[in-house]
């Protein structure tokens, strides 16, 4: 499993290469096209992933129970996280007021736009994996517009349950769900083959546009200005430790605890791949709503996607003895 895995996230990898070239000799405007790519993937790619997910799979109860089951240990694993980070950082942190800006990057992964393509090109075919996913994202949706924003901004103004509902990806889901349960699907409707293409062929795109935004934010990253306080060397690392090793190993445990009484087996593969994913980009638009400081988010977010690199492949390997 860690030779497939790494071999995936080196190809994942390369992906972001063109976008790091072209931003490096500045053909584009990086900011722009961040926010332009950032919008296409909220709006367009990630609800045709869930779509291509749901209208390619045939109803099966096993398979509703599944994506229940998955979207409660996604909440409970990111909501167990964050609350016991939030207590660490608020033990060893002189600065209460950046303690939320930790404890929600110890948290919340980048499940979106990287979990999604990672899985895409480690179970090519593999739909029921990507409906799991979706149902994963709609979790995390919910915990990072209430207690994820409320963590970083500390005012209940910024909760917003409207944002949790009017999101994309959990209107997506709303709408597919339905239609999976009524078993309204490209299987079933075989003479929607065109459109089948057209649905599968936006949601494939959510990996290639994530790797290219990478890539246009590692050519203008300044992770060494931003690291230059000495304060924040040991929260930066005891984040990216929490996030990359300890999330899946819990979600290791969780999924032990729970095989002995439920079949796991179709979701473990999930469970251990959106936990082991780097912080989360929205780390960045939270903190900017919030009027803090961006600098140190965004080093956070950077530094964890290329530590990634080597930690995904090992979690992995948990997947394979749960």
């Amino acid at each position: 499993m860690f030779l497939v895995a790494f071999e995936n996230i080196g190809l994942m990898l390369l992906m972001a290469i063109p976008g790091f070239i072209i931003a490096k000799l500045k053909m584009i405007d990086s900011q722009k096209a961040i926010k332009f790519i950032s919008v296409l993937l909220l709006y367009v790619c990630q609800p045709f992933v869930t779509f291509d997910a749901f209208l390619n799979t045939p109803f099966d109860k096993a398979i509703l129970l599944n994506i229940a089951v998955c979207f409660l240990i996604t909440a409970f694993l990111i909501s167990i996280i964050a609350i016991l980070s939030n207590l660490i950082f608020k033990a060893t942190i002189i600065d209460k007021e950046v303690c939320g800006v930790f404890s929600y990057a110890s948290a919340f992964g980048n499940i979106g736009y990287l979990c999604v393509p990672f899985l895409q090109i480690l179970a090519p075919s593999n739909t029921e994996i990507i409906v799991y996913a979706s149902a994963a994202i709609v979790a995390f949706n919910i915990l990072a517009w209430t207690l994820g924003n409320f963590l970083i901004t500390k005012d209940k103004k910024h909760v917003s349950i409207k944002n949790i509902i009017l999101n994309p990806a959990t209107l997506s889901f709303l709408i597919a769900l339905p239609l999976f349960m009524l078993n309204l699907n490209f299987p079933r409707f075989p003479k929607l083959s065109g459109l089948q293409k057209i649905i599968n062929l936006m949601g494939n795109l959510v990996g290639p546009l994530a790797m290219l935004m990478v890539g246009i934010c590692f050519a203008n990253s300044k992770i060494r200005e931003s690291l230059k306080n000495n304060k924040t060397y040991v929260p930066v690392a005891v984040t990216i430790i929490i996030k990359l090793l300890i999330s899946p190993i819990l979600a290791f445990l969780i999924l032990k605890l729970i095989s002995t009484f439920y079949d796991t087996g179709s979701i473990n593969l999930n469970i251990i791949a959106l936990s082991a994913m780097p912080v989360a980009n929205n780390l960045i638009m939270f903190c900017s709503l919030a009027n803090r400081e961006t600098e140190t988010p965004t080093s956070i977010v950077l530094l964890s996607t290329l530590i990634a690199a080597i930690t995904i492949p090992l979690m992995l390997n948990l997947y394979t003895v749960v």
